[in-house]
């Protein structure tokens, strides 16, 4: 995510996806950022993140790569969960990254995670660099999201695996009216009044029922040129990981 941070934070249609306005939403909402994903998922999102690790390959002297990173908590997980990993993790929003080099310091972890300002559709890492390469909740925030996922498989040597969690179109009949009242209705208030930022939660509905249903981007990743593409439910749907090998 490219350009000038905005301290304004508008509606914003999820067709435009614009970088600037995203990056200028996660900067102002930053602070607020760990406890809402908390409250808002109920605390379920550590499991899932848990989950999602655990999908990357296990090597010895294994390193990551951790695309929108924000505040590192997949890092965190990442080098907490595997011994003698080292993760390099990279964001476009300097505010999120301010708090996740914090998060860092603070957990004596300076030399197991790196960050760096980074474009998710023009990583800055040479061909087959890391062992694994994940993304959580943040594929749906690129605009050219094909794109990411290509450069995802492009850095990760032959063998390891591209790792996307992330937000779904509930489709389980029960479940389905509740999350979807949930998210456009609670999800935006609650946000809201925890970010003190207004309208900074009306996108992330947006976002999360825009974006491509579980077999579609299965077939994006699979057009990227990553193999044995397969994905998990977890929580009814709610999210799913996506995870697909480099040839």
């Amino acid at each position: 995510m490219t350009g000038n941070v905005r301290r304004n934070c508008d509606y914003m249609e999820p067709s435009a996806k614009d970088p600037a306005k995203i990056q200028s939403m996660f900067s102002t909402i930053a602070h607020r950022y760990d406890l809402l994903n908390r409250v808002l998922s109920l605390g379920i999102d550590r499991s899932w993140r848990k989950f999602a690790v655990g999908q990357l390959p296990k090597t010895e002297n294994a390193y990551y790569l951790d695309v929108a990173t924000g505040t590192c908590d997949v890092a965190l997980e990442i080098v907490n969960s595997i011994p003698g990993s080292r993760v390099q993790g990279v964001d476009f929003s300097t505010g999120m990254l301010e708090l996740g080099k914090e998060k860092v310091m603070t957990a004596q972890l300076t030399d197991s995670i790196d960050l760096r300002f980074g474009d998710a559709t023009a990583l800055p890492f040479q061909d087959n660099t890391f062992d694994g390469s994940i993304i959580a909740f943040g594929i749906r925030n690129v605009q050219e999201y094909k794109k990411g996922i290509s450069e995802m498989g492009r850095v990760v040597k032959s063998g390891g695996r591209v790792v996307i969690l992330e937000f779904t179109s509930v489709q389980n009949r029960i479940f389905k009216p509740l999350y979807r009242f949930y998210i456009t209705k609670v999800l935006p208030s609650i946000g809201e009044i925890i970010s003190g930022k207004k309208g900074a939660y009306t996108y992330l509905p947006q976002s999360m029922l825009s974006f491509p249903a579980p077999d579609e981007l299965k077939k994006t990743m699979e057009e990227t040129g990553l193999q044995n593409v397969r994905y998990h439910k977890l929580t009814l749907g709610a999210v799913t990981v996506h995870v697909g090998s480099v040839p």
